[in-house]
C-alpha cells in the first residue's frame, strides 16, 4: 500500500468536487490518503507528513503545488501536481508579470508528474513550460463522473410562459459568477430567446450586484431568477430542460459533465475544451461562435432534435468519463512516483 498526501485548498465548484471524487476512489481502491489543507495546516505538521507517506499530490497547480514544491525539497518526497484548466489562458486572464511567470517555471521544474484533466489543459501547459525536464512526466487524466447525491432541493419560479401561453422554457446556469465565467452573456442569450425562456443562476461571485443591475429588466419580466449557492446534487440541473455555459477557458468542465450526467443538455461556447468534450458524439451541444446570438440559435436547435437522440449522444459522453477509467489512470501515475 503507498500512502499519498493530497494538498487541498478549501472551495466550491468542479475542482472541490474532483479532488473529494479521487480521495474515495483511491480509498476505495486500498490507497492510504492523507488530505491536508495546505493554508491552514501548520508548516511542521505538513514537513512531517510530507516525511511520512510516499507521494505528495498537489490538488491544484497554483498554491498547494507551490507548498508541494517546498515540501519535496525538505523531505525529498515526489511531487504530483494536479492542473485543472489551460495555465496559459488563466495568466493571461490575471494579467500575470513576466516576473510571476519565470517564477511558475522554477517551481514547476520541481513537479515529477503533472495530470492535465484533459488535451486542451496538457498542451497550454506545456506551450508554458516549454519542455518538462527530462525526469518530468505529463499525463492526461479526464475528469471522471461519480454518482451523484439527489441533493437540496431548490425553488424554481416558473412563472409565465410568454404572452401566448407556451409553457416555460426553464434554462439553468451553475458557477461561480466571476469575469472568466463571462456570465453577462448569459442574460444577453436569454434576450434573444422567446419571451417564455427563463434562466435560473445558481451560484455566487464578484459580479453578482452587477449582473442583477444589468438584467434589471428581465427580473422585472420574471425571466431571471438569482437562485444563490446549493450543495452540489442532481437537484442543480434536474429543474431546467437546459443548462447554459458561457466561460472564456475550461479544463474539464464539471459543470458540463454533471448536466449531461442529469440527462439535462448543456449548450456551450465553441471553447477548446467543450469542442474536446462535445465534438466527437454531440456537436450541436456548441454554438457555432461567440456571440450571445449563437449561443441562443444553439439553445433552439438542440430542442428542435429528438429527444431519444440527445439523450443517447450524452449517456456515451458520460460513459467516456467512467469513474473506474478515471481510479485506473490516477493509480497509475501515482505508482510511478
Amino acid at each position: 500500500m503507498r500512502h499519498v498526501l493530497m494538498l487541498e485548498e478549501p472551495g466550491w465548484g468542479g475542482v472541490a468536487t474532483m479532488c473529494l471524487t479521487l480521495q474515495q476512489a483511491l480509498g476505495e481502491a486500498n490507497w492510504q490518503i492523507t488530505a491536508l489543507p495546505w493554508r491552514q495546516t501548520h508548516w511542521p505538521t505538513l514537513v512531517q507528513a510530507a516525511k511520512q507517506h510516499d507521494v505528495i499530490l498537489a490538488s491544484h497547480n497554483f498554491g498547494p503545488t507551490y507548498c508541494g514544491a517546498a515540501l519535496k525539497a525538505l523531505s525529498g518526497t515526489p511531487l504530483v501536481s494536479w492542473v485543472h484548466g489551460p495555465l496559459q489562458d488563466v495568466l493571461k486572464e490575471a494579467r500575470a508579470s513576466v516576473m510571476k511567470k519565470t517564477w511558475l517555471r522554477l517551481i514547476y521544474r520541481q513537479v515529477d508528474h503533472f495530470v492535465s484533466v484533459s488535451r486542451t489543459t496538457e498542451n497550454s501547459l506545456l506551450g508554458f513550460v516549454k519542455q518538462l525536464h527530462r525526469t518530468q512526466r505529463s499525463h492526461v487524466v479526464p475528469n471522471a463522473m461519480a454518482p451523484m447525491p439527489a441533493g437540496q432541493p431548490i425553488h424554481v419560479h416558473a412563472g409565465h410562459g410568454g404572452e401566448s401561453g407556451i409553457p416555460p422554457l426553464l434554462l439553468g446556469y451553475v458557477g461561480r459568477l466571476s469575469a472568466e465565467k463571462r456570465p453577462g452573456l448569459l442574460l444577453d442569450t436569454l434576450r434573444f430567446l422567446p419571451d417564455e425562456a427563463q434562466l435560473g443562476i445558481v451560484g455566487d461571485g464578484p459580479l453578482h450586484r452587477h449582473l442583477a443591475h444589468q438584467g434589471m429588466d428581465l427580473l422585472m419580466q420574471g425571466r431571471l431568477h438569482f437562485l444563490g449557492k446549493h450543495p452540489s446534487g442532481a437537484s442543480l440541473y434536474t429543474p431546467w430542460e437546459m443548462t447554459l455555459l458561457t466561460s472564456r477557458f475550461e479544463g474539464c468542465p464539471m459543470t458540463a459533465l454533471e448536466s449531461l450526467a442529469c440527462g439535462v443538455p448543456c449548450v456551450t461556447l465553441p471553447i477548446p475544451a467543450l469542442r474536446e468534450l462535445f465534438d466527437r458524439d454531440a456537436p450541436y451541444l456548441l454554438a457555432r461562435g461567440d456571440a450571445p446570438v449563437a449561443l441562443a440559435e444553439a439553445v433552439m436547435t438542440v430542442l428542435s432534435l429528438p429527444p431519444e437522440q440527445v439523450k443517447t449522444d450524452m449517456a456515451r459522453i458520460v460513459a467516456r468519463h467512467n469513474l473506474p477509467a478515471f481510479t485506473q489512470a490516477w493509480q497509475e501515475v501515482l505508482r510511478a512516483c
